[in-house]
């Protein structure tokens, strides 16, 4: 059960909902069966007092398996590089947008999540959320981090950010589209940020699909301590990755594409995770780690 004493409602990060379940949750769940809980950021974030709803509670974890690191190796070409995001390079309708220029979150867009991190590594907590100097910064510090939600889901779209990331052991950056019906592996999911590694020096685009968590997609070597554009296409027919407006990665199977509506999250996560993911935090880790978002920008499809 989560700490109720924390907030009334405490949902957990999309993508830390592969660890195994636990035995002893099942009299619990039996007990808390038909109880519905709401959820209720912190003031200090609020960007208005009339929210609309949160995406839905996550359920309980699980069995899941580890992430897997794509076969298929690239690298990014400083040389080509374009400062034109995908977006205007392909002629997308912008239909919502978030620039951060506020000085808080704006709660009508976004729900923080603050449920265990990777494995019940860590926490993710609303207070390592913040809007300032015309950015959002998810910061990880020591064993609690920051994830959170758009509360908006969508069947197919593009979505695009501006990010960077920063060095250190023990943490990753994600940012990736979740299914809105909470029905992780059967429902997808589109990882269009995953730096897990220290130095920062590849990313990874994974498509997960099928009721195993069958994953395809592709490593990326470059310097992503750099600010760069990550964008992920997806329509009936394809699923397409993009970085600094060039295309990375696609997919055109089917079965790799997800069936229902999505919603895009962003967050930390906690190592240790996998055999050869997230590290754990040791001596060298930094006091605060920060994942730094200039601008998300969604587009109809």
């Amino acid at each position: 059960m989560q700490e109720q004493t924390e907030q009334e409602h405490d949902p957990e990060a999309p993508a830390r909902r592969r660890w195994p379940a636990v035995v002893g949750l099942v009299a619990g769940l039996a007990v808390l069966a038909g109880i519905v809980t709401v959820a209720v950021e912190p003031t200090l974030l609020t960007g208005s007092s009339s929210p609309t709803p949160a995406p839905a509670a996550p359920p309980s974890p699980g069995g899941m398996h580890d992430q897997e690191r794509p076969a298929e190796v690239g690298e990014l070409d400083p040389a080509s590089r374009s400062d034109t995001e995908a977006a205007v390079r392909n002629g997308w309708r912008l239909t919502d947008h978030d620039e951060f220029d506020g000085t808080a979150l704006d709660r009508t867009r976004w729900s923080p999540y603050t449920g265990e991190t990777t494995g019940g590594n860590g926490r993710h907590r609303a207070e390592n959320i913040a809007v300032r100097d015309g950015e959002l910064v998810l910061t990880s510090r020591g064993s609690t981090s920051a994830g959170l939600a758009w509360r908006g889901g969508q069947q197919y779209g593009r979505w695009e950010i501006r990010a960077k990331t920063n060095p250190g052991v023990g943490y990753g950056d994600v940012a990736l589209l979740w299914p809105d019906a909470e029905d992780w592996p059967e429902g997808g999911e589109l990882n269009f940020i995953e730096i897990p590694k220290p130095e920062r020096n590849e990313t990874h685009t994974i498509v997960h699909y099928g009721e195993d968590n069958s994953q395809v997609g592709k490593t990326i070597r470059g310097d992503f301590t750099q600010w760069h554009t990550y964008a992920v296409e997806w329509l009936p027919d394809r699923v397409v990755f993009y970085i600094d407006g060039a295309e990375v990665f696609r997919t055109t199977d089917p079965e790799q594409i997800p069936p229902r509506s999505m919603h895009l999250a962003m967050q930390q996560d906690i190592g240790p995770y996998g055999d050869d993911w997230i590290p754990a935090p040791d001596a060298t880790s930094p006091e605060t780690l920060d994942f730094q978002v200039d601008w998300v920008r969604i587009y109809a499809p």
